[in-house]
């Protein structure tokens, strides 16, 4: 299952941490970034596979439902089906968005999104989360907000990955870092913009 030296990741906790060993089929003895070593049920930590290993799973061959839908189904349906769709996520954007001072919070999970993720595979998930983040930061520097928290989660870090290299893309003039641990443990990014 594990071995010695894998990176892990807890499934129900905020974290990562190093394989030392199995201590028995359930149980593994691992060391936490604090360098503490305790025992931890297996079935609760997840293997943390390299950035390029996790992209190209990601990115697999397979054709996306979005692709299926645009060869096997009626274009005026489509169109219409992203249309109401366009309509439901317009109505849901600003549930997703706090305010705290000069502080501007975007939730980017996708249930915050979208009414509903039947039949979203991930490429067209992270396709809507990502579109919602480039709003956000163009809403951003139009309404000169200067620091903006994108929530996007642990996961695999996919979206966070993408998130960080649209900024290094596209928004040469702000910086970004991992956003206050205490509140957001490892699962948001804090981007400063300057007007």
């Amino acid at each position: 299952m594990f071995k010695p030296g894998d990176r892990v990741r807890f499934l129900n906790d905020v974290g990562e941490a190093t394989v030392l060993q199995m201590t028995s089929a359930s149980e593994v003895l691992i060391v936490d970034d604090t360098d503490f070593e305790y025992t931890y049920p297996a079935a609760e930590l997840l293997l943390i596979s390299s950035e390029i290993d996790e992209e190209q799973a990601y990115r697999s061959s397979a054709p996306s439902s979005h692709e299926v839908l645009y060869r096997n189904v009626d274009q005026d349906s489509v169109k219409r089906a992203e249309q109401q769709f366009k309509g439901k996520y317009k109505e849901r954007e600003e549930g997703n968005v706090r305010h705290r001072g000069d502080l501007v919070e975007v939730d980017l999970h996708i249930h915050e999104l979208v009414e509903s993720e039947a039949g979203m595979d991930n490429a067209a998930m992270l396709d809507v989360q990502m579109q919602h983040f480039e709003r956000m930061m163009r809403r951003a520097e139009r309404e000169k907000i200067h620091r903006v928290v994108f929530i996007h989660g642990i996961g695999q870090g996919v979206l966070r990955t993408e998130i960080r290299k649209h900024l290094d893309m596209y928004f040469p003039d702000v910086t970004y870092q991992d956003a206050r641990y205490e509140e957001y443990g490892y699962g948001a990014t804090e981007v400063r913009l300057r007007h």
